[in-house]
């Protein structure tokens, strides 16, 4: 697939179908971290007491986000949001964002946004997530929480660059057991 040279111009935002999905589970979902988030939790009688610590690594660590295909098949239900950037000359889909709603409160939980390797760094991330953003307003949710494995520093920047705030962790939170990093965002 040939996309590092997409016009910006020629960009089309729309809501992904089921067709779409063996396209989205194709995109280079790659990417390189010099640093996790370490986590320590220290109970002492009624205290609890949480530490998270940027860990810089002896070496980068090359990892993938693993897009789980059937959750991403719910995303196609009515209140669930799955958005797709495709390149309208070539049709090509060169990212997605999927969100899944928790009605009882009113909380959309962010579990995948993919940008193909070579069309990242040019701002369609940040538009996907706007594009998410002001959908979760026309639901009338309150909050957007981001679930990040703590391996995935490149999107732990990514969140905290649009606004995301740390709100806490979920030890094996995901398929792999890793541990779950969530930030919110109020809408």
């Amino acid at each position: 697939m040939q996309t590092a040279g997409f016009d910006p111009s020629q960009l089309l935002f729309r809501d992904g179908v089921d067709s779409d999905i063996p396209y989205c589970l194709a995109l280079d979902s790659d990417f390189q971290s010099d640093h996790v988030w370490q986590m320590t939790v220290q109970e002492n009688g009624d205290d609890v007491q949480i530490t998270c610590r940027k860990q810089r690594l002896p070496r980068g660590l090359a990892s993938r986000h693993e897009t789980d295909p059937q959750q991403l098949e719910l995303t196609l239900r009515w209140q669930h949001c799955f958005v797709v950037a495709q390149d309208k000359r070539s049709n090509h889909i060169l990212g997605f964002v999927s969100m899944r709603v928790d009605e009882t409160s009113q909380v959309a939980y962010l579990q995948n946004i993919v940008i193909d390797r070579p069309c990242r760094r040019r701002s369609l991330g940040s538009r996907l997530v706007h594009i998410a953003r002001i959908w979760a307003s026309e639901y009338s949710l309150r909050q957007i929480l981001f679930e990040i494995p703590t391996t995935n520093f490149p999107c732990i920047l990514f969140a905290k660059s649009l606004g995301f705030s740390f709100c806490g962790f979920n030890d094996h939170h995901f398929a792999n057991r890793e541990i779950a990093l969530f930030f919110s965002l109020s809408i």
